[in-house]
């Protein structure tokens, strides 16, 4: 669905104006995130290879209660997944900077960067807690 100015707006403030998972302050440059994907129609192109055709396989998904206001960093990263699909490669991501980053673990031993086995938590499942840090 295209949304509107006005809920473009709407859903940018859904969580104040932050992106609903990271929390960083959203830009003028956002991205209207399915939190349950569409799943978009691939298309081989004798060009370009695979592409989206822009038609979906669950168009019932495409409302507006079905998306989140992200940055477009999260929104490229997650992609289709599911957010506990996601949240487990983000736990993986952790767990290969030790297996596979001399310069992380060289960091790691110089007190440069912290080590946490923190699980990964969504600003958006902190929305409205006294514990959110807003001035991140």
């Amino acid at each position: 669905m295209k949304l509107t100015k006005a809920q473009r707006e709407q859903l940018k403030n859904k969580f104040g104006g932050h992106c609903a998972y990271c929390g960083c302050d959203l830009s003028d440059k956002w991205h209207a995130d399915h939190i349950e994907a569409v799943d978009r129609v691939m298309v081989e192109c004798e060009k370009r290879g695979i592409k989206t055709s822009g038609e979906m396989h669950k168009p019932h998904l495409d409302t507006i209660e079905n998306m989140n206001p992200a940055c477009i960093p999260c929104n490229l990263n997650k992609s289709s997944m599911s957010l506990e699909g996601w949240r487990g490669v983000l736990t993986g991501y952790r767990n290969a900077l030790i297996r596979d980053s001399h310069t992380f673990r060289h960091s790691l031993r110089f007190g440069l960067v912290e080590f946490t086995d923190k699980p990964v938590v969504f600003f958006c499942e902190k929305w409205g807690a006294n514990d959110i840090n807003l001035t991140r």
